[in-house]
């Protein structure tokens, strides 16, 4: 069994292989033409490459993959056989040389490469590039490595009635007749070829302006009337973006446009094109959304635009350095929400969302460095998670708040000057750092960025007197820790701070006594209560009954997170039952004021009983959160963002009595004042009567009339897949293999088919899963393979042991990718840790 797409035959990029092309060539210059009519499947594209080769004795090579028509080196045409399906072979000349590529290559289904969407609601095709780390290639012939940076001329051959957007202004259009136009675009700044981008279609725009650049929105036709209705809100934000990042780099925003594209079936949140941003549409509202949201929205603006100055205009070398671009955008787009956004501090958030996602990266055997060696593109794929992202972020944090704000950001604004339009690595962004400071940062750059792991601190409790302890741990070597630390004590149901302290821990005192809080020992004692430091912090015994039974009296929104952060943690490490965690939150969580943390709380919650909780008791736990739930629901505020969040948590919480309610949303009946039900909460009912066994057939109807466009479509995959019953399950999988499905829609059949609480029906698929991903290793596309390796490994079994041992099998053998390979050994740690979890909630002990 495989599944075959055009984006099967992929090649990759060694490191060596990077580094002697890049020795060997300078100063590129792409002239590429597409040609965006020729078929539904294939468009043409040719490329002039213009370049200076150092020696000439080297063989240089072309990245391509699609049909090269024709080659012509210098004034020679080259036959075939210089093209190998991946790469073109070339015998170049010391000095200036002039290779021309004409060929054919394949739209994706993907969202990587040249990626062609039909839109379902007014029959229109839209398309849209997406290259990182390694697909530029599949679309026009280049040296696809970020080091060789080039200026582009890009010409664009599409409908007349169509919009082209690229990373520069349009100049011209030419008319070729037949409804066809040739739309021909300024040439680029220097430009890696992972961030040269294109989207067409007959998208609709909404212009603006700010401080002389120019700016735009496009989204698809169905959309318009949410791109209007947003478009001023979101060009505020950018616009003050703009102006904060312009001030804290010392440099204006360096290109000559800023436009946006919501694009469909977009696989990823957002990618820094510069001048030309592709976003997720789900970023463009369709239905209610809390205030939350609207942040988050704006923290992946400020995100990608950090980009334009960190990754964009000064990039990597390679892609060991990809924390250079991700690390620094995640931080930066933290910093820039109380400047840029309505929103106010974002650390705090950061602590919930974040850094429990890091910290679970850290626990799972794939752990890496945050900045790792990277041999093959293939290996930089596996590098785009949360250590890079957000454990880079914090760690970033921990940095500059060492040095000082002011001289971290002196140190960035020498970085950027002295790599304009250049690439850079760790350590030209350390010699900047320590041209404006006194510090050596050699010892912290081997600890933060070049070491695996995190670091564990807890206090003890000693008759002697109470110690902050670093734990020790033979995986992961002491690093030097600032850490901040709060005493609270518990007075009439409140928790009133004693004192704060800092201490330092480190290779040479792994503990510390903690006489400054004086007196007896307080009843909260929270390492890290600002969240500064990138640490796991473990509660002791007595600090954590204190925050279970009264966390919400804490006052302070850091500390907050850092607690609900070690409870997350202490669960996952079977030290606190599902149970347990759940109470805290239906106590606790219930109470905090940013209705964002109380959805991400409660949703955590559900999580924990349904996959955490002992099986045997789970729906039971489950009706009693509902019961609790139901009740705060009627007291919200009618139209409150904490309306919406508690009626989304009821919907996810009903159990199979609950039919008659769960049908009145689908048909759009809200039982609940101010609570207009959406499309968003018309699809969680459905999706949850479909997964507890409901007769779904009339309201599936009902649910696409209401939502007839593609994620109506992608919801009822995603329903039909959910349903407990071997037809459903069987139908599901067959439809992964068949055609006519795009990779987001193969995703959304796959979260449908893996539910918990259908353990006994999933276990005939432990076996098939197995032998699916040794058939398909070698032909099926990458990122279909690693989606499947993910979604489907099967967690939720009645055979746990046969699938760790399946497993183990598996992996004994090299027949899969080395990326499958780290995602399978990462689920089946999840798979453990859940059973570890499991097994503390049946015995309803705390440890």
């Amino acid at each position: 069994m495989a599944f075959d797409s055009p984006g099967a035959a992929r090649s990759k990029l060694t490191q060596d292989a990077a580094a002697a092309r890049s020795a060997e060539v300078a100063d590129v210059h792409y002239a590429v033409e597409l040609d965006l009519t020729a078929g539904e499947r294939t468009f043409a594209t040719s490329t002039e490459i213009r370049f200076q080769a150092r020696s000439g004795s080297a063989c240089v090579f072309l990245d391509f993959v699609g049909e090269a028509e024709s080659v012509e080196c210098n004034g020679r045409e080259l036959g075939p056989h210089v093209h190998d399906g991946t790469r073109i072979r070339l015998d170049v000349r010391p000095g200036a040389n002039t290779v021309r590529v004409a060929g054919t290559a394949s739209y994706s289904r993907t969202g990587e490469g040249l990626h062609r969407f039909h839109d379902p609601l007014d029959g229109q095709v839209y398309v849209h590039t997406k290259f990182e780390p390694f697909a530029a290639h599949t679309v026009f012939a280049c040296f696809d490595q970020p080091d060789l940076k080039a200026r582009v001329d890009l010409t664009v051959v599409a409908e007349d009635h169509w919009s082209v957007v690229a990373n520069a202004n349009d100049i011209e259009t030419v008319s070729l007749g037949g409804g066809r136009v040739a739309r021909r675009f300024d040439r680029t700044p220097p430009l890696p070829p992972y961030l040269v981008a294109v989207a067409a279609g007959p998208f609709r725009r909404v212009q603006s302006a700010h401080g002389g650049v120019p700016l735009a929105l496009y989204a698809r036709q169905s959309l318009v009337d949410e791109l209007t209705d947003q478009a001023p809100e979101l060009f505020d934000v950018i616009s003050r973006g703009l102006d904060f990042y312009t001030g804290l780099f010392d440099l204006p925003y360096p290109f000559a446009k800023y436009d946006h594209v919501f694009a469909p079936e977009y696989t990823f949140g957002g990618m820094e094109h510069p001048g030309c941003v592709t976003l997720n549409e789900r970023f463009l509202f369709r239905d209610r959304v809390t205030e939350d949201k609207r942040r988050r929205r704006a923290e992946l603006l400020m995100h990608e635009m950090a980009h334009m100055w960190f990754g964009d205009y000064v990039t990597m070398r390679w892609w060991d350095d990809l924390w250079l671009n991700e690390a620094f955008a995640t931080m930066m787009s933290v910093v820039a929400q109380p400047e840029a956004t309505p929103y106010g501090e974002g650390w705090a958030g950061f602590a919930h969302h974040s850094l429990p996602i890091a910290r679970h990266g850290d626990r799972l055997p794939t752990s890496h460095a945050i900045r790792v060696d990277t041999a093959d593109t293939d290996a930089a794929r596996s590098n785009f998670g949360p250590i890079v992202y957000r454990k880079g972020a914090a760690v970033l944090r921990d940095l500059a708040a060492r040095l000082g704000w002011d001289s971290f950001v002196a140190g960035v604004r020498g970085y950027l000057r002295a790599h304009a339009w250049g690439n850079a690595d760790l350590a030209d962004f350390v010699a900047a750092l320590e041209q404006v400071g006194t510090d050596d940062l050699g010892d912290w750059a081997d600890e933060w960025l070049l070491r695996s792991g995190i670091d564990t601190v807890e206090v003890s409790r000693r008759a002697d007197g109470d110690r902050v302890v670093q734990v020790a741990d033979p995986h992961v070597p002491p690093r030097r820790l600032n850490l901040g630390l709060a005493a609270y004590d518990a007075e009439e149901g409140r928790l009133v701070l004693r004192r704060r302290a800092h201490v330092t821990l480190g290779p040479g005192e792994c503990e510390r006594e903690l006489a400054v809080f004086g007196g007896a020992s307080p009843d909260l004692i929270l390492p890290n209560a600002d969240a500064v430091s990138y640490v796991k912090v473990r509660l002791d015994a007595r600090s954590r009954l204190t925050a279970l039974r009264s966390l919400s009296a804490l006052d302070d929104r850091q500390a907050r997170a850092v607690v609900w952060g070690a409870l997350w943690d202490d669960l996952l490490d079977a030290r606190l039952p599902a149970r347990s965690y759940a109470s805290a939150v239906l106590t606790h969580g219930l109470n905090e004021s940013d209705a964002g943390v109380m959805e991400a709380l409660l949703e955590r919650a559900v999580h924990a009983v349904r996959v955490y909780g002992d099986p045997s008791s789970s729906c039971r736990t489950l009706a009693g959160m509902a019961n609790q739930v139901r009740d705060q629901l009627a007291g919200a505020a009618p139209g409150s963002d904490r309306q919406l969040v508690l009626a989304r948590a009821l919907v996810d919480l009903l159990h199979p009595g609950s039919h008659q309610l769960l049908g009145e949303l689908v048909c759009g009946r809200s039982p609940w004042t101010g609570l207009d039900v959406d499309r968003d909460l018309r699809w969680r009912a459905l999706f949850r009567l479909a997964s507890i066994g409901a007769d779904i057939d009339g309201l599936l109807d009902t649910a696409v009339e209401a939502d007839p466009g593609d994620s109506g479509r992608r919801n009822a995959l995603l329903a039909q897949a959910a349903r407990p019953m071997p037809a459903a399950k069987e139908e599901a999988w067959t439809r992964l293999f068949g055609d006519g499905f795009s990779l987001v829609e193969r995703k959304a059949i796959m979260a449908g088919l893996r539910q918990p609480e259908q353990e006994e029906l999933l276990t005939p698929y432990a076996e098939r899963y197995m032998r699916a991903l040794e058939s398909m290793a070698g032909t099926a596309d990458t990122e279909f393979l690693l989606a499947f390796a993910r979604a489907l490994y099967p967690r939720f079994t009645t055979a746990e042991h046969s699938v760790l041992a399946g497993t183990d099998a598996l992996l004994g053998h090299d027949l899969l990718p080395e990326n499958v390979r780290k995602v399978v050994s990462e689920e089946r740690t999840e798979l453990v840790i859940m059973q570890a979890a499991r097994a503390c909630d049946t015995a309803g002990r705390d440890r």
